[in-house]
């Protein structure tokens, strides 16, 4: 898990750096065109185009640090092991439903490379990479899907799993 946990890290600080790569593309076109009346071309196909690396790069990492939203207005009631029984099932639906999605992705992906689509304007902007992105992030998000299941399973059977703590509960153990 430690390649997996790289990876995490290096895929947050790139979406980090894109965050600001998108902000100054922006501030740069805002002022060009106020300035001079002459925009960066085709930024807003440039930021569609890096939004999609700023949201698929981390979901791995929002996965392994269990960030995604929970609904526990059902659940809070529930004793550890149900709890963990739920997850469970959950993150192994999760891994099948992106399993699926996943391979779907690669073969837009592929087929877009090798067509070569891009985004019509000026500079034509390529297509594959934010596709690419998008596989990328979505095989690590099932990876760790992947891995939460197993763990899950094995902790049900061991019979030493503890489930996911909710916002409220993280809240509390937070303030001194």
């Amino acid at each position: 898990m430690n390649i997996l946990d790289w990876l995490d890290r290096v895929f947050v600080t790139a979406a980090m750096g894109i965050l600001v790569v998108m902000m100054c593309l922006t501030t740069i076109s805002v002022f060009g065109r106020y300035f001079f009346g002459a925009p960066i071309p085709d930024d807003l196909i440039l930021s569609e185009h890096l939004m999609v690396f700023l949201v698929f790069l981390p979901l791995g990492a929002v996965q392994a640090a269990r960030q995604h939203v929970f609904v526990t207005i059902f659940t809070e009631w529930m004793s550890n092991e149900t709890k963990v029984v739920m997850e469970t099932i959950g993150v192994m639906f999760g891994f099948f439903i992106f399993l699926i999605i996943t391979c779907a992705v690669y073969t837009d992906f592929q087929q877009s490379w090798e067509v070569g689509a891009y985004s019509e304007g000026q500079l034509e902007v390529p297509e594959s990479p934010a596709r690419f992105a998008i596989f990328v992030g979505l095989l690590l998000l099932t990876a760790r899907l992947l891995i939460d299941a197993v763990i899950g399973v094995h902790g049900l059977i061991k019979g030493n799993s503890v489930a996911t703590k909710s916002e409220e509960a993280r809240i509390i153990d937070a303030e001194p």
